[in-house]
């Protein structure tokens, strides 16, 4: 080929505007372009692996063969650079902007309230782009679906779906409430999803405007496309785009190990995480054959570039052309497809891809090798063609029957013939956008034959042929069951048969506690429990296609057997909020004023702080971590990093100019390590060079030496057993503990297990130091806790604080994770700015940011409660541990939250608890939202739960008995007043129909063998007030300009909560202005100093009642104008303020009176409590552990709200990520049941391993109420705080699983109260649900297995 005809250059438009790029390199992602080449930073990172959804892009190209323009939503994160050659790319930016117009996108999930933190948004909207752009009459559950590659940890889905389906074609009513928008009376405000979408009822209102296509694209021809990058020293990276097969052969036949590139999802995985440099990387994206799809009567022939979304289009097309029979291959792939990864990724990702990257846990590799699916193969030359089956394709691990210069082109899959039936399942972590656990691929075909049953005349039964049985996450390998299909072959289709065919799969597929990936007796669980599964599936087809014969040839299944066929087919969600409407005494507050900063987040405009430009001189960093879990430091090798191109500088402890100890309460810590290591994952040094990429390479080349320690301790039981703890045992009491007991029916104890929990934050940790003149240094940091950070700093530093400023804009989310933890980072990044004297900036990526920066503590509660005949309480003794990690940071203050909230709702009478540290070589535990309330409220209703089960109680009757009255007393000495617990339990068990829904799940777990349902309801209290009486206090600044405009800053941090909203509306009403005359900058230590940190949902009430004491002053001044000019504006009020010398700024502070914890003399005193009952019904698949909620009501008492659909938002995204904690997210670390792990290593490290909940799991009804006339004369307007206490409500989901596990273990004559350790995961659900499946994996004692977990 000549040089002429080789292009080296790409082309393409990115928001209409054409780009011509000389200077690509191969290995630049479309996001790192985005952000760094062309300024647009509404794209953001959140995880780098295309989990999160957060750095989504539409891109279109116009595809010659069909003659029309396709549009994708991608992850810029994974799409490189060079594959965009040719296409349209559009960003949040392209759609619209506050300047020119938003986008209707854009404009409703700002007002319907979907965006919080807004990190997440710019990549949410532009998935809805996708979808409106890709569909021309999408419905609502497109709408729906299109989010599964989307996740958002502040919003809980529910009010951004309402805002999505306004532009579906179908909007249909999905609750008994009609009306208009919103409907009041008596002052109540109630708005349904229906509600809301009535006035977009309109066609119009459902068109999505959409940037034009660029016509000169309409005649792009693309070329053999050829760029030569340089990334790193010595090692080029080429990239070849060939637009013929000939030229790919050819290629191949060049680079026998180059690496083809679709859709670019796991080779980007590869050499970002893995450190993998592929030097030639070949696109072939244009190559016809590789692209093609065809059908014949055999089967369908599928190119190798073909996506899997251009796949699943052609399967539903064919679904309805083809025979009946037929279909069974196009359903068994569809069932995986709709739950294979994101759409995102199924834009991309092509079928040969999935099949050549060798997955041992792939999703479609079991249905192809079960059909029998072809390769064609072919290389560089004459007949150098070659077919081989999918069942021999797969060698060993991630090795195939490829040779290095063949390419695969294309796959045949047969279709499925008369009398054969298909079928694929998957159990995952998580329904939406996870890979699975296990996955199979079962066929059989089948035959009558005459079969002689006792002695008697012979009967016709159908026997097996063929038999093909796949297996993923079993093996190295995608595997067949080789020695069970043989077994199966002239076999009877029975339930015999099934039986034994099971003993010859747990045989052949054996798995130990050292499998990687663990769960060992789950997964061979899920392989006999699918194939139960397939049983019945084949007995209902053969019924469905052989009705007349059936009942002669197909053994009897109960009619309640077949629900474990049943497939899970999620309803269109939908939602209803009631909220009483605000004082008419009232302007502003008690009004649902927008987010301030929602539509700055829906257009991509709302800056955080890695999106702030790059100051001259301004370096990168990056950190050197400790991979040893404890051990010696013995020499530190620097030479290999030295050698990176633009390397500047590595510090350590020698360069700490001032304090190198540091921590939040106690000083245990290190700003980096100078000997010991406690943990995988401690700061040792900071690596400084002139791009990103550079310092993360030197920071890997770092070489240390270690000398291991021991013993080596990260559970909670380890730790008991070599005694090591963090400080003294905690205690309280109440009451005559062994009096009560003397005076108790019965006794029981166990203990109970709940695991931690990542905050995932969107927004990793990140700052920018900044030094200036005088030893001065400017910070601006992703923080919680802005004067903690200023103060520490200047420790390191060995300068005073009032050289430090810390600023914060905004926050991507915090959640607690950015109370303290986001410290240290920035203390090192300061270290090395101070002695470099150059700006320095530090990115975080989330797998380091999750492996370091700590998590919810895991907890133990040993406990012994004695109680009457009839369920009264007596007596209870309490044992709480907390897994702490290596340092003491904020655990003692969670421990001793979590002993404060033990009791939750219920008079003990007599209690003693006690709790303790376990010091653990894991990184630091930390501050999560709840703060240790919701691991000591958790074993209070575990206990509550054993009573009702031990005397055959309802929960719900020993709950409402028990509960405190008004004027009780805690077991810290404080008394309940107003105390509104009793009413909204009645008023929520009338609402949510609880009675009635109870006897409906009894009668469904009657009629459902293999489904089952639970409901629960749940009270809780929360205590608002920092229990170190110090932090209760808060500073306000106002001034007022001499135009009218009022600039407002608080010591509160902005991270999603709606904090700087509601303060901006209490100084509006204050001062008697419009809203949009008030504003907050950022938060800042130069402005208000000595801040405490925004967290124990707090920030409200503080901050708010600090606002409230600054305006007093500033009215008190302005009264004698008011006075003598009454019909003044405020504009010519306050103009006639600063002619007359008034003072237009003032400063407020509060303190909470009458707050503060003392545990070592038995009291604390919150300022009240906010108080909420959760109801929840769930539906569980027994065979599998998949579990959903079907509908949750929820009524909190939050007084008079001052932003009631902020705190509705709050609400919502805090249940949400309470069910995460409950039912789902578990952190797995290398432990003693791990083993199959590094010692102290995080598997749980991104979006790929840790889940939390997605789109998909939101409750399908859900209903928030909050609690009507109960002001609360404690804080600011009567309002409540919100931000952590509804989280605990999530444990209604919990219980509501355990209720239903419970009803299947009691059909399977199984009474002994079952131990239900946190989170209720598919594994623990499933093994929980005790049958002969499970007796099969773990023996005789299957009733009392409990799965792994990292406590």
């Amino acid at each position: 080929m000549s040089l002429e005809e080789v292009c080296n250059y790409l082309t393409f438009f990115i928001n209409g505007e054409k780009v011509i790029e000389h200077n690509a390199e191969p290995e630049w992602t479309l996001l790192w372009y985005l952000r760094n080449k062309r300024g647009l930073t509404g794209s953001k990172l959140g995880c780098g692996e295309g989990g999160c959804g957060a750095c989504t892009v539409m891109v279109s190209d116009y595809d010659h063969r069909l003659s029309k323009v396709i549009h994708r939503a991608i992850n810029a994160c994974l799409a490189p650079i060079c594959s965009m050659d040719g296409f349209h790319i559009i960003t949040v930016e392209g759609i619209g902007n506050t300047k020119q117009g938003i986008h209707p996108i854009q404009e409703r999930i700002a007002e319907f309230y979907g965006s919080q933190c807004g990190f997440c948004t710019p990549g949410i909207v532009m998935s809805l782009y996708g979808t409106l752009n890709n569909i021309e009459a999408p419905t609502e559950k497109d709408i729906e679906d299109s989010f599964d590659g989307n996740l958002c940890r502040c919003t809980g889905y529910r009010p951004i779906l309402d805002a999505a389906k306004t532009f579906a074609c179908n909007t249909t009513k999905k609750s008994e409430c009609e009306g208009q928008q919103e409907r009041c009376s008596n002052d109540i405000l109630i708005s349904t999803t229906d509600d809301k979408l009535k006035p977009y009822q309109n066609e119009q209102n459902k068109k999505c405007p959409t940037l034009e296509f660029p016509p000169l694209l309409f005649h792009f021809k693309p070329q053999y496309l050829h760029i030569r990058g340089m990334i790193r020293k010595r090692e080029s990276v080429e990239w070849y785009r060939p637009v013929t097969l000939t030229e790919l052969l050819k290629l191949k036949h060049l680079y026998p190990t180059s690496k083809l590139i679709l859709g670019n999802s796991e080779i980007q995985i590869e050499t970002k995480f893995k450190n993998f440099h592929y030097p030639i990387m070949v696109g072939i994206t244009h190559i016809d054959e590789l692209n093609a799809i065809n059908r014949d009567d055999d089967g369908m022939i599928l190119g190798a570039a073909v996506t899997l979304t251009r796949l699943k289009e052609h399967l539903e097309q064919w679904m309805q052309q083809v025979e009946p029979y037929q279909r069974a291959i196009c359903h068994a792939i569809l069932n995986q497809l709709k739950y294979f990864a994101s759409q995102q990724i199924r834009n991309v990702a092509c079928l040969g891809g999935n099949i050549v990257n060798a997955s041992p846990i792939s999703d479609l590799n079991p249905v192809l090798q079960a059909c029998g699916a072809q390769l064609k193969l072919q290389k560089h030359g004459r007949d150098e063609t070659r077919f081989v089956s999918v069942c021999d394709f797969f060698l060993s691990y991630r090795k195939v029957d490829i040779q290095p210069e063949e390419v695969l082109v294309s796959i045949h899959i047969p279709f499925t013939s008369k009398d054969e039936y298909i079928h694929s399942y998957k159990q995952a972590r998580r329904r939406d956008d996870d890979i699975g656990i296990v996955s199979a691929g079962f066929r059989v075909k089948v035959s009558k034959v005459n079969v002689q049953v006792n002695g008697y005349e012979p009967e016709m039964r159908w026997s097996v042929e063929e038999a093909h049985l796949s297996l993923g996450g079993m093996a190295p390998i995608t595997v067949m069951a080789r020695k069970t299909e043989q077994f199966l072959k002239g076999q009877i289709w029975s339930k015999e048969t099934m039986k034994k065919a099971i003993k010859y799969l747990l045989e052949e597929l054996p798995l130990t506690e050292l499998t990687p990936g663990g769960q060992p007796e789950y997964r061979r669980t899920l392989v006999t429990s699918f194939w139960f599964k397939f049983y019945l599936y084949v007995c209902k087809q053969l019924r469905k296609y052989y009705p007349e014969q059936s009942e002669a040839t197909v053994e009897q299944v109960p009619s309640s057997h077949y629900s474990a066929t049943k497939h899970y087919q999620r309803k269109i969600s939908h939602g209803q909020q009631e909220h009483q409407l605000k004082p008419h005494t009232n302007k502003v507050v008690g009004s649902s004023v927008l987010h301030r900063s929602a539509y700055l987040q829906v257009t991509g405009e709302a800056k955080y702080t890695d999106d702030m430009p790059m100051l001259p001189g301004c370096l990168y960093s990056a950190l050197v971590l400790s991979t040893q879990a404890h051990a010696k430091i013995i020499e530190i090798d620097k030479t290999q990093a030295e050698h990176v191109p633009g390397f500047v500088g590595y510090f350590g402890h020698q360069d700490v100019p001032g304090n190198n100890e540091t921590g939040d309460i106690v000083h245990d810590e290190e700003v980096f390590v100078s000997s010991i290591v406690e943990c995988v994952g401690q700061i040792i040094g900071i690596c400084v060079a002139d791009t990103e990429s550079h310092a993360q390479q030197a920071a890997k080349l770092i070489a240390i030496k270690y000398e291991n320690l021991f013993p080596q301790i990260f559970t909670i039981d380890q730790a008991i057993e070599h005694n090591k703890y963090l400080g003294s045992e905690r205690y309280l009491e109440m009451g005559n503990l062994e009096q009560g007991m003397q005076e108790s029916d019965h006794i029981i104890e166990s203990q109970f297990y709940m695991g931690g929990q990542e905050h995932f934050y969107l927004e990793t940790n990140c700052c920018l130091a900044v030094p200036l003149e005088e030893e001065e240094m400017q910070l601006w940091s992703s923080t919680q806790n802005p004067s903690k950070t200023q103060d520490l700093t200047a420790q390191a530093l060995g300068i005073p604080s009032n050289k430090v400023v810390c600023h914060v804009k905004r926050m991507g989310g915090g959640f607690g994770g950015k109370e303290t933890r986001t410290i240290p980072p920035c203390i090192a990044v300061a270290v090395a700015a101070f002695k470099l004297q150059r700006p320095i900036r530090l990115n975080i990526e989330r797998d380091y940011d999750m492996a370091i920066t700590g998590q919810r503590h895991a907890f133990k509660g040993a406990y012994k409660v004695g109680f009457t005949s009839k369920g009264m309480l007596k007596a209870m003794e309490l044992h709480l541990y907390a897994n702490a990690g290596w340092s003491h940071d904020l655990s003692f203050p969670v421990l001793e939250r979590a002993l404060f909230h033990c009791d939750n709702t219920y008079n003990f009478k007599n209690m003693k608890v006690y709790g303790r540290l376990c010091k653990t070589n894991l990184p630091s535990m930390t501050a999560f939202r709840g703060f240790g309330g919701p691991q000591g409220l958790m074993t209070c209703e575990i206990v509550i739960d054993h009573i009702a089960k031990y005397l055959k109680l309802e929960p719900s009757l020993i709950r409402r008995q028990n509960m405190y009255r008004e004027g009780d007393m805690t077991h810290f000495k404080q008394n309940l007043t107003s105390w509104h617990i009793p009413e909204m339990w009645d008023e929520l068990i009338v609402s949510s129909e609880y009675e009635q829904r109870l006897e409906q799940v009894r009668q469904f777990n009657v009629e459902h063998r293999y489904r089952k349902r639970g409901i629960s309801i749940i009270p809780t209290k929360f205590g608002i007030a920092f229990t170190a009486k110090f932090l209760n206090q808060a500073g306000a600044l106002i001034h007022i300009y001499k135009d009218g405009s009022i600039l407002l800053t608080h010591g509160g941090t902005e991270m999603g909560q709606g904090l700087h909203t509601k303060m901006i509306q209490i100084c509006s009403e204050l001062l008697g202005v419009d809203i949009s005359l008030v504003r907050i900058s950022e938060t800042s230590t130069d402005k208000v100093p000595n801040t405490s940190p925004t967290a124990a949902s707090a920030a409200s009430d503080l901050n708010g009642m600090a606002i409230k004491i600054a305006c007093q002053q500033l009215n008190e001044r302005l009264e004698p104008i008011r006075r003598e000019s009454p019909d003044f504006t405020w504009f010519q009020l306050i103009s006639k303020a600063y002619y007359e010398r008034i003072n237009l700024s003032a400063q407020g502070f509060y303190a909470t009176p009458n707050v503060g914890g003392d545990i070592l003399n038995n009291r604390a005193h919150f300022n009240y409590f906010t108080q909420g009952c959760g109801c929840s019904e769930v539906e569980i698949d027994t065979l599998t552990g998949d579990s959903h909620v079907i509908r949750t009501d929820i009524l909190m008492d939050l007084g008079n709200s001052i932003n009631p659909y902020i705190d509705i938002g709050q609400i919502e995204g805090a249940f949400v990520q309470g069910l995460g904690l409950m039912t789902m997210e578990e952190l797995i670390w290398g432990d003693e049941q791990h083993k199959w792990l590094k010692p102290g290593y995080l598997f749980t490290r991104g979006p790929g391993t840790y889940k939390i909940p997605s789109f998909n799991d939101v409750p399908i009804d859900f209903r928030v109420s909050l609690f009507k006339n109960a002001p609360n004369p404690l804080a600011i307007f009567s309002s409540k705080a919100v931000g952590e206490p509804p989280l605990f409500l999530s444990s209604s989901v919990f219980f509501a699983i355990k209720q239903a596990c419970e009803s299947y273990r009691q059909e399977n004559g199984i009474q002994e109260f079952l131990k239900l350790n946190s989170p209720a995961t598919s594994e623990r659900i499933r093994m929980a649900c005790s049958d002969e499946f499970t007796k099969e994996t773990v023996g005789e004692k299957h009733a009392e297995f409990q799965a792994q977990g990292s406590f």
